[in-house]
């Protein structure tokens, strides 16, 4: 009766959230910015997580990038589950429940590797924890400089299934919350010491 009960909730959750542009501003402070969006078969939606740390260890002979002329070592990109925030609370809520919060409370992406493909831009390999499962994951990168220091933004889409997460099915299955989901990020790096 519970589990009907949150199911029945997400669903209104979902029916209830507004669409948000796919198109996001760029951050204009230093904390990370991330923005999770998916489908269903009732509406799109999408829910911004502000806040969150990158962590950088400068590198000594790997390839340049904007503010580290030795290039990385090390990157580590970390968003409490915590901090993904949707209008509609009890969206918020069956999230926090699916992505396991009480047991994980962040999702992690590190860097494994990086390969520039041209001035602004990489390809990157790494590997990213979300509800205390650890995939790899590649996806390209845009690297600039900016006034905070130099940023790094990116997207990639992650299928939940991949992460031991069921995506909900509800109303006898009327409405399906499609197991692929987008993650968008834009972070500034912390400068090179």
């Amino acid at each position: 009766m519970v589990a009907r009960l949150r199911t029945l909730s997400l669903c209104v959750a979902v029916m209830c959230t507004p669409f948000r542009a796919q198109a996001q501003p760029a951050a204009q402070d230093s904390a990370p910015h991330f923005t999770v969006s998916g489908t269903s078969t009732v509406r799109n939606w999408s829910c911004p997580a502000d806040g969150g740390v990158a962590k950088v260890t400068p590198g000594k002979s790997a390839p340049a990038v904007p503010g580290f002329s030795g290039g990385l070592q090390s990157l580590t990109l970390t968003v409490p589950v915590k901090a993904i925030a949707c209008e509609e609370e009890k969206m918020v809520e069956h999230l926090r429940t699916a992505l396991k919060e009480k047991l994980n409370p962040d999702i992690v992406y590190q860097l494994v590797q990086y390969t520039l493909t041209g001035p602004d831009s990489a390809a990157t390999t790494g590997k990213i924890t979300i509800a205390g499962v650890t995939r790899p994951v590649a996806f390209p990168v845009k690297l600039v400089s900016s006034p905070q220091g130099p940023r790094v933004s990116g997207e990639t889409s992650i299928d939940l299934t991949q992460f031991a997460i069921a995506p909900p099915v509800i109303f006898e299955g009327l409405l399906k919350v499609g197991k692929d989901i987008r993650v968008r990020f834009d972070a500034v790096l912390p400068p090179s010491p």
